[in-house]
């Protein structure tokens, strides 16, 4: 019997990726079979594309911002030709992180598109568990976002708490965008958004959200916490800088291998708390109901759906005109 094959996006290497056809995925005890119907490409899958994400394992199908349709589910038949999103980490559950409740900093995890084939492919398998039905009131595209929103949502968990105080937020791209959403949503005092590029103050403005052009803006009025949702290195000792004295500064954005000039003093004269971010697991049923609410608003942050086969559309320069996700669809749906 010849085996069923599908479309994929395969990356076997520094700039070498393209659409393959790659054995269709049989679902293990536990797993879910599920149809790709939407998937978007964030920056790490943008530097994987390029080359550039310092640690990846080639070959990769990548992918894990998306919204799909149950095929096959055997733990969980209930779900069959329903649209799902799921949390794309699974924690081992045995390693001394996990034994600490620190899931997110599993040394052992598994993580869709990373460890395991991603859904930028026609199927592919997650643990039945991790799917949730995604809501009529959503678009297939907007089932994506739950992801970063995820992201975001475990970034305002680190920060201390934010009712009453005065919220910066460094770079209006995607996760910056939904964590400024959130702090509204948390009862910040007052929420400033730092962007240069006016495309992206247009979709914050459009948010509802107040921007500025450069954190100088910010020098008669410092924010006391500060989330860095840019990705690069050099931001992060200007951001420190233009943190409140005795503020926090939370870092979001992934920056890779990059290094920058930082002076520890700042962090110490200012009497500054620094708090990292690293995922969203855990996060899924808390993003469904902010958005399902209607507190936090996605459909602004996305693009156009184009097919699969215009993937290579993102590796485009179209600078500060670059949609803030771009999403990509199978003809699944």
């Amino acid at each position: 019997m010849t085996e069923p094959l599908m479309q994929a996006l395969v990356v076997r290497g520094p700039q070498e990726h393209a659409l393959e056809q790659v054995p269709r995925p049989v679902p293990a005890a536990g797993e879910a079979l599920v149809a790709t119907t939407h998937v978007a490409v964030c920056g790490t899958d943008l530097r994987l594309l390029r080359g550039t994400l310092h640690d990846a394992e080639y070959p990769v199908i990548p992918g894990h911002e998306w919204t799909g349709r149950v095929v096959e589910a055997p733990s969980r038949p209930e779900l069959v030709g329903a649209r799902v999103v799921g949390d794309g980490i699974t924690p081992c559950g045995a390693c001394p992180r996990c034994a600490e409740q620190k899931p997110n900093l599993c040394e052992n995890l598994d993580e869709v598109a990373f460890t395991r084939p991603g859904a930028f492919a026609d199927f592919f398998c997650i643990p039945a568990a991790n799917l949730r039905v995604l809501p009529e009131e959503l678009s297939g595209a907007e089932g994506c976002l739950l992801e970063p929103l995820c992201v975001a949502l475990h970034a305002v968990e680190r920060a201390p708490a934010i009712e009453g105080r005065a919220v910066g937020v460094i770079g209006g791209g995607t996760i910056g965008l939904l964590v400024a959403q959130l702090a509204v949503v948390a009862g910040a005092k007052s929420v400033r958004v730092v962007e240069p590029g006016e495309p992206r103050r247009a979709v914050a403005a459009e948010l509802g959200l107040s921007t500025d052009t450069a954190l100088r803006d910010w020098d008669e009025d410092q924010p006391e916490i500060v989330f860095d949702a840019t990705g690069v290195a050099d931001v992060f000792p200007q951001g420190l800088r233009a943190t409140r004295p005795g503020g926090s500064y939370v870092l979001v954005g992934y920056s890779g291998e990059d290094a920058t000039n930082y002076e520890p003093s700042t962090a110490m004269l200012r009497e500054l708390s620094v708090h990292g971010v690293l995922s969203g697991y855990g996060q899924l049923d808390r993003a469904l109901e902010v958005v399902t609410s209607g507190a936090v608003r996605l459909g602004p942050l996305l693009s156009e759906p184009l097919p699969f086969q215009e993937y290579a559309s993102v590796l485009d320069d179209r600078g500060e005109n670059a949609p803030l996700r771009s999403v990509f669809t199978s003809g699944a749906e």
